[in-house]
């Protein structure tokens, strides 16, 4: 028999999850160990005809050979099921979603996922069922549950999982009505009372700048639900972290609730021998004081919550200042340039006002546009110093009713913190990471897995430019792709460096140190250093002959028309990685010493990386650079993410606007060339032809069944050649992918691509080559009976990238055999007498030599000439 159970004291969450689990285990039986809180108790005496649950008493446990436990995990809370646990033949299954613990039963089969409720485990496991029925009443039960355990999906702890169950649970007929009329059940007059008692006992503790309410009563005699009522006093007083302590006659019992991401409760209880889960916990306290136990709950509450965030943490910087001699009209374009409400006003590099939006819209409304920004701007500013903590900056806010506070140290302005910057830090959980959380983003310190990664050779050399930054003292970064790789655990030795200062001096100090060379852009501020690649490094394949080092100063891009390149001017780090394309590629880690490693992610790209997302930075991203659509299908294929539903809009819309139209060609020829160098190409291809981007290379292309399988064949074709003893040059494999792509295109269109991406003139002599010669070369092939050298002319002239494709498309055994033995054999074949020895001749130099020695090759090829004398014969015979 199976016999499933649940906690003592059961919520509408075990009660739930019974009901749920006898779906997947039809022909067992449910147990209830205990007492149930009131309002469980309630409804069953409605249902008791409708749900079948045994007693306690009743229960005959030797037919039990299988236990399914659900909504805990401790052999306590089960009643007299846990004799069953002795029992070495019974098996356990365990369906909850409290956090594990050393203490927990042991199972053969533990179904644990983080999230609001049980029963939503439950019904993710039912759904994948096929012809399981839910009545209405079974529906609302189960909802119940859900609604009872995530505050009606109101707490933090709610997932997709649960709202998505609700969904479903609607569908199935849960009854909205019911579940409101038991959850929000009154208080009688006596819960009524000490509901009272308790909010006027609450004290409000700040640690470590978040708002802790403490609560204490005296239970002398039963008056309730103890849980209904913690429950009750959170939502009437809305506190974010919430203990009460009861002081019963022998111990005390301590329940906590929280909304805090920041407090977990589960883990402050746990130090009193309690648990529960991350929002909600709660503990027996054997022989203490209420005093001296809440002296406990703060040091381990001081310890345990670390989220101590000071100005210095959230502040901008550096600060965009405006001169006290400007005038207004200088100042509303200053506003409008950075986008900003505000600016502190300087005057010999000392803060002497704050000039604002509201400020300028009067002097202009006055005509005063030419007036100094002294004459307008507000004297009285109230500043920050650089530790003043997050709980106190809210304040002098919200009392003193301003927007922006500038962080002085001393007399020096640091940084200025707006409203902006403390609602993101404060719902950080809305906003994603918040931009400028830098001690946040401290916290996760990348340089053990660069250690892991990276050689050594090119660890020491990061080592050396952040110590040259230190030497400079400026902020150096190492940024965009090479740190998503280390995050994703990939080598990648395309090394791009930000600096807060000058790229150019910087880079030429470490062509130096480095012995390479210097490549200045002082146009964009930027340099690259070239040198050697370093020894013992196995250079990968496809990577440039030389290694590089990109250094480029911090610097934010605008675009003065749609599609066109940027405009570049110089600014913080925040700024430079604002300007890339998505979340994933705007991270940095610092290379300075004392915070090597240090991961800088303003946009949330660690979070997107780890759920596999592409996703733009901004609304105008493809509007402003729509070469950015390829990357993200190339990034996304690659990695096996998805593009987000957000910035796929947004790509379509950039499409249906013409973007590409308005794109410099070859912009769009280098992003498709990357494409079709990235590891299974097919994969970007299909999606852009999803995306109906392949027209805008050319309206014939299209992707077949048959052309996802010429991809493969082209693939093993390339790695034939490459694995082969005869190799003797570089194949653009890239080059075979587009022969493909572009198969189904007569000649004169083949050459207006060419022309219209520009493409170099090798690469356009093999494109033409392969369409004009291709076919006939694979016509003439597996005729019979030709000679060698007849092989050799038909291959010749072909580029070794056609002759793959040629191989690629074929499955002639004859046309493979021959082609294998043109590049082992015919092309390997040298002639060893030369222009000397027809002179020798007598011969007069001219068009003749050629074709003399193309007439000895040939006879070399098929065998009929060997040594140098023989080849002179032959010569001489043809001479007559």
């Amino acid at each position: 028999m199976d016999l499933i159970i649940t906690h003592n004291n059961a919520d509408f969450d075990g009660f739930s999850s019974l009901v749920a689990a006898k779906k997947l285990y039809p022909n067992s039986k449910l147990l209830l160990p205990g007492s149930q809180e009131r309002a469980v108790r309630e409804f069953l005496s409605l249902v008791k005809d409708e749900i079948s649950v045994e007693r306690e008493k009743t229960c005959n446990l030797n037919d039990v050979n299988r236990l399914i436990i659900v909504d805990t995990r401790h052999k306590s809370r089960i009643g007299v099921a846990a004799k069953l646990l002795e029992k070495p033949s019974i098996k356990i299954h365990i369906y909850d979603h409290h956090p594990r613990t050393p203490y927990d039963i042991k199972a053969d089969k533990d179904n644990f996922k983080e999230v609001g409720a049980t029963v939503s485990i439950i019904i993710e496991s039912l759904r994948k069922k096929k012809n399981v029925k839910i009545t209405s009443l079974e529906a609302t039960i189960m909802l119940l549950g859900i609604y009872e355990e995530t505050g009606s999906l109101t707490y933090r702890t709610t997932t997709r999982l649960d709202v998505d169950t609700v969904s479903f649970l609607l569908s199935k007929g849960a009854n909205l009505s019911a579940v409101s009329s038991y959850l929000n059940r009154k208080l009688t007059e006596e819960e009524l009372t000490f509901l009272t008692s308790l909010i006027a006992s609450t004290k409000v503790v700040n640690i470590n700048g978040i708002n802790i309410a403490i609560a204490e009563g005296t239970i002398k005699r039963f008056i309730g639900e103890l849980g209904t009522i913690v429950r009750k006093l959170q939502d009437v007083e809305n506190f974010p972290v919430l203990f009460v302590v009861f002081k019963m006659e022998k111990y005390l019992r301590v329940i906590a609730r929280s909304r805090l991401k920041e407090v977990d409760v589960n883990k402050i209880l746990k130090s009193f021998g309690g648990g529960g889960h991350r929002s909600a916990a709660s503990a027996k306290v054997e022989a203490e004081g209420v005093k001296t136990f809440e002296q406990k709950l703060k040091s381990i509450l001081r310890s345990n919550i670390k989220m101590r965030i000071f100005a210095r943490d959230i502040m901008n910087s550096p600060v965009r200042v405006i001169s006290a001699n400007k005038k207004i009209i200088d100042a509303k374009n200053a506003l409008e340039r950075f986008r900003l409400k505000g600016m502190p006003v300087m005057e010999n590099n000392k803060l002497i006002g704050m000039i604002t939006a509201s400020d300028i819209r009067k002097a202009l409304k006055y005509r005063y546009g030419h007036a100094s920004v002294k004459g307008y701007m507000s004297r009285s500013v109230i500043t920050v110093k650089p530790n003043t903590p997050l709980h106190i900056i809210q304040k002098i806010m919200f009392e003193k009713g301003v927007g922006r506070l500038p962080v002085l140290k001393g007399r020096k302005l640091m940084g200025i913190v707006t409203r902006t910057d403390v609602l993101k830090s404060v719902h950080k959980d809305i906003f994603g990471k918040h931009a400028s959380l830098k001690r946040k983003h401290a916290r996760l310190n990348i340089s053990a897995k660069m250690k892991e990664i990276l050689p050594k050779q090119i660890l020491n050399i990061l080592h050396t430019i952040g110590s040259s930054a230190n030497e400079d003292r400026y902020r150096v970064f190492v940024v965009g792709g090479f740190v998503r790789d280390i995050l994703l655990g990939v080598k990648n030795f395309d090394i791009d460096i930000v600096i807060e200062g000058d790229a150019i001096s910087f880079g030429r100090k470490l062509a130096k140190i480095l012995k390479g060379s210097l490549v200045i852009y002082r146009k964009f501020g930027t340099s690259t250093v070239i040198m050697d690649w370093p020894k013992g490094i196995r250079k990968p394949n496809r990577a440039r002959p030389r290694f590089k080092i990109d250094f480029a100063t911090a610097r934010k891009e605008s675009y003065e028309k749609a599609a066109a390149l940027p405009t570049v001017e110089f600014s913080p780090l925040k700024d430079d990685l604002e300007r890339r394309d998505f979340t994933i590629n705007a991270m940095a880690a610092s290379l300075n010493k004392g915070s090597f490693g240090q991961l800088i992610d303003f946009f949330g790209g660690e979070k997107d990386l780890e759920h596999g997302v592409i996703k733009v930075l901004h609304d105008a991203s493809f509007i402003d650079d729509p070469t950015r659509i390829f990357r993200a299908v190339r990034f996304e294929q690659r990695f096996g993410f998805r593009i987000d539903k957000y910035t796929q809009n947004l790509i379509k819309n950039a499409i249906q606007e013409g973007m590409f139209s308005k794109t410099q060609h070859h912009r769009i020829r280098d992003e498709l060339i990357l494409m079709l160098r990235e590891e299974e190409p097919i994969k970007a291809i299909s999606r852009m032809r999803e995306l109906h981007e392949l027209r805008f290379i050319h309206k014939k292309i299209a992707v077949r069944k048959s052309t996802k399988y010429l991809f493969g064949k082209i693939r093993n074709a390339f790695e034939w050649y490459d694995k082969s003893s005869f190799k003797r040059r570089h194949i653009d494999l890239w080059l075979i992918y587009l022969m493909a792509l572009l198969e189904n295109l007569d000649f004169s269109e083949t050459k207006a691509i060419c022309e219209k991406f520009g493409f170099r003139r090798s690469t356009r002599i093999r494109l033409l080559s392969s369409t004009k010669n291709g076919k006939s070369a694979l016509k003439s092939l597996p005729v019979k009976s030709i000679r060698p050298s007849k092989i050799y002319n038909i291959l010749e002239p072909l580029s070794f990238e056609e002759i793959l494709f040629i191989r690629a498309g074929t499955k002639n055994k004859l046309v493979l055999s021959r082609i294998r033995e043109f590049f082992a054999g015919y092309n390997r074949v040298r002639i060893k007498i030369g222009g000397e020895d027809l002179k020798k001749l007598k011969i007069k130099p001219g068009p003749l030599y050629t074709k003399l020695l193309l007439a000895v090759l040939h006879k070399k090829i098929d065998g009929e000439v060997k040594t140098k004398h023989e080849e002179l014969e032959f010569v001489k015979r043809l001479l007559g």
